[in-house]
């Protein structure tokens, strides 16, 4: 049920009366689409969401939402916020918190680009779950809410109103078609799921530094706003988290946090172990694993054999599930900004092909 919110300040974002798609003159067939946080990859998805029959009705950031029914003018909010303005700063926008922003302006499609941060998991599941009990469909990027919230987000009565794309890094949507009988068969997991890590390996085998290594990921914008956990192997561990929970938690069981999974920091690494490695032929690749008892999620460098599935090349990510007749391997490619924009774009358009088959 979704919980009442209480007035707003001024009348500028207003909950839709009647149907929402005539409400404004609009066909039956256009969907409205409200964007949580317009940095690189929100920008980048707005600018590849022309043509589809979506209308951006609200964009918000940390300080604000601007809203309009009849469409927010995209353009002009994404050079304000290239130029390094606010939403705040602009007329007739709307500070208040982005949880109510989703409950009022209830779009049809909800992305949500907002960084991962684990400080605010919390404020990340509450849009989240404002946005499901709308009966909106959700898009996400960040990983920290759908760790918390897997089992129930993927697999109870909201199913099929996640996507996750971008998520796994562009292997979403393959766990999404086969996580019921990953659920049923798999035994294990076995992911690469962090390129930064492996483009840091990489950079040590050609015999750069950790620290050129670390300044060229950071040039080519692969770090996290908070670059501690790409090194220190969080982000690694909370994609184990949350692919783990996909495949073998319940939603009636308290999710494994960050505290259950060992994680070894890439500052620690042998740096002439990974060369030797190198020079023999293998490779090192920051690996996760966890069992289905889930008493063994830990996040390693390991040595991988050159010809491995795990041996991911630095601009895609694998995700491994052990079954009875071997590891299966899902890829992605969504790395960098426009890819994992391109990602949600493909988690949005998935989203319009199920509406016109229902």
């Amino acid at each position: 049920m979704t919980h009442p919110v209480p007035p707003l300040p001024t009348t500028t974002i207003a909950p839709p009366s009647g149907d929402p798609f005539h409400s404004s003159g609009q066909s039956p067939g256009v969907r409205t689409l409200h964007l949580l946080g317009p940095g690189a990859v929100g920008s980048a998805f707005l600018q590849q969401l022309t043509g589809l029959p979506v209308r951006t009705v609200a964009i918000s950031d940390s300080s604000a939402t601007v809203f309009d029914r009849n469409g927010v003018a995209v353009d002009s909010v994404l050079r304000h916020k290239a130029a390094g303005g606010a939403l705040a700063s602009l007329p007739r926008t709307e500070r208040i918190p982005s949880e109510l922003a989703v409950r009022v302006v209830a779009a049809d499609i909800v992305v949500d680009c907002t960084p991962t941060r684990a400080a605010d998991t919390q404020l990340a599941v509450a849009r989240g779950r404002a946005a499901l009990q709308n009966g909106s469909f959700l898009a996400l990027c960040g990983k920290n809410a759908l760790a918390a919230q897997v089992p129930e987000w993927l697999l109870g009565a909201f199913r099929g109103r996640v996507g996750v794309h971008a998520v796994l890094g562009g292997a979403g949507q393959q766990l999404v078609r086969e996580l019921l009988d990953l659920r049923e068969h798999a035994s294990s997991l076995a992911l690469v799921g962090n390129v930064t890590t492996t483009v840091l390996v990489a950079a040590i085998e050609r015999g750069a530094s950790l620290e050129a290594g670390i300044a060229d990921a950071t040039a080519r914008g692969l770090l996290e706003p908070d670059p501690t956990l790409d090194l220190d192997g969080s982000d690694a561990a909370t994609k184990l988290l949350l692919t783990w929970g996909a495949v073998f938690g319940e939603s009636w069981q308290q999710p494994r946090t960050l505290a259950a999974v060992s994680r070894q920091d890439i500052r620690s690494l042998d740096v002439e172990l990974v060369r030797q490695r190198a020079r023999r032929g293998a490779t090192t690749r920051l690996v996760a694993r966890g069992s289905r008892a889930g008493n063994d999620l830990r996040v390693a460098y390991e040595e991988v054999p050159a010809g491995s599935p795990l041996a991911a090349p630095p601009d895609r990510v694998v995700y491994g599930y052990e079954l009875p007749q071997g590891l299966r391997v899902h890829t992605g490619l969504a790395v960098g900004h426009e890819r994992t924009a391109a990602a949600l774009l493909d988690d949005v358009r998935a989203f319009l092909r199920a509406e016109v088959r229902s």
